[in-house]
């Protein structure tokens, strides 16, 4: 039955009954003794009919008596026939779907066949196993989607999106390129570790790293990892298109964000934690080449920068005090006709040699 309620033949069933009953009438022509039974009886019904009727149905009737043979001693026995092997035969290769489906768990072990083995339910039972896989390979999209949202939280960007559109195959191959580094972490953070307690610490941190990491994205870089209280930062260089912007000012601006946004949640903060504390975020960054990719064992790997540029932009954060943002002179000059900032005496970098000055950017400049 349709879903409107009227009786529905699947068309095998009509084509399949068409072709026997086709077939049954030619072969009647060959059985003449039979069909002369069937003429008999047919002259003997015309008679009492009505004349408009009668009239051309006996024009045809040798013919008509023929083809009846044939229906009834032929096509209607293949018809059957062959319906029943028709229905052993889709039958076994649904069974045969249906385990090789099991096997690849794309459909559920609970599902069943119909009893009978007619065409028709065989027919009905394909559609509920191609409707399982669909609704199977279904969840199986959305249980990836929530796999790799899960991914970018927990990997960096880079690597989340590799693995996007790779199957297995982890390794991103290292390259070298010129990137801006930003490392910012808590001033005061030990201290605050042992005056509150272990949840207000977490929740500041969980909360200073959202921020955090809002800035990043919406300076265009990547936050690449947290280090305990700690923001590991790359800002790689934008499109030769993009004159006005460079990965050095938005790292800088980023940083900027990072600390005043800092300072807001810092009020906020100390209405919701048990003892007062004093704390400010002070933010590096440096410009320079890094090879970016792969670091680690066969066992565990990390994607992450390593180069000397790294080194110093950590350095550079070290030096920082409560919401400074300080930067290299190479950074510095890439960024001077956006940012004003403070010269500091040259001072010596922890394990580097020599003399290294650095600027502390106070704020954007007005006049550009």
């Amino acid at each position: 039955m349709s879903k409107s309620g009227a009786f529905h033949v699947p068309f095998y069933k009509s084509y399949l009954f068409f072709w026997c009953l086709l077939g049954g009438g030619v072969v009647g022509f060959v059985f003449v003794d039979l069909s002369a039974l069937f003429h008999q009886q047919l002259v003997t019904a015309l008679t009492s009919l009505n004349g408009q009727v009668a009239d051309p149905l006996a024009a045809v009737e040798p013919s008509l008596s023929r083809v009846l043979t044939g229906i009834l001693l032929m096509g209607l026995p293949a018809y059957l026939i062959s319906s029943m092997a028709l229905s052993a035969f889709a039958r076994r290769v649904l069974k045969d779907l249906i385990r090789l489906l099991r096997t690849r768990e794309l459909l559920p072990y609970k599902f069943k066949l119909a009893r009978r083995q007619t065409l028709g339910h065989v027919h009905e039972n394909l559609a509920e196993v191609l409707g399982s896989v669909v609704d199977r390979l279904q969840e199986a999209g959305t249980e990836k989607a929530k796999y790799q949202e899960a991914l970018g939280k927990y990997a960096d960007p880079t690597v989340a999106g590799v693995l996007k559109y790779r199957d297995i195959d982890i390794r991103i191959p290292s390259s070298r390129k010129r990137v801006a580094v930003l490392f910012a972490d808590i001033r005061g953070f030990t201290p605050m570790t042992e005056n509150l307690l272990p949840e207000e610490v977490v929740m500041i941190l969980n909360e200073h790293f959202s921020s955090s990491t809002r800035s990043v994205v919406a300076n265009g870089g990547k936050v690449n990892k947290f280090i305990g209280d700690a923001v590991m930062a790359i800002f790689e260089e934008p499109p030769a298109y993009k004159e006005d912007q460079s990965a050095s000012r938005s790292a800088v601006n980023a940083g900027l964000e990072m600390a005043a946004r800092f300072q807001e949640n810092a009020l906020q903060w100390a209405t919701r934690v048990s003892k007062p504390v004093s704390f400010g975020l002070g933010v590096g960054v440096h410009v320079g080449q890094v090879i970016l990719g792969n670091i680690g064992s066969d066992e565990r790997v990390e994607y992450t920068a390593i180069g000397d540029t790294v080194n110093l932009s950590s350095r550079l954060c070290s030096l920082a005090k409560q919401g400074q943002v300080v930067v290299s002179e190479e950074c510095f000059e890439n960024v001077q006709h956006f940012f004003d900032a403070e010269v500091q005496a040259p001072v010596p970098i922890k394990g580097k040699t020599g003399l290294y000055t650095t600027y502390v950017v106070k704020r954007r400049s007005l006049t550009h």
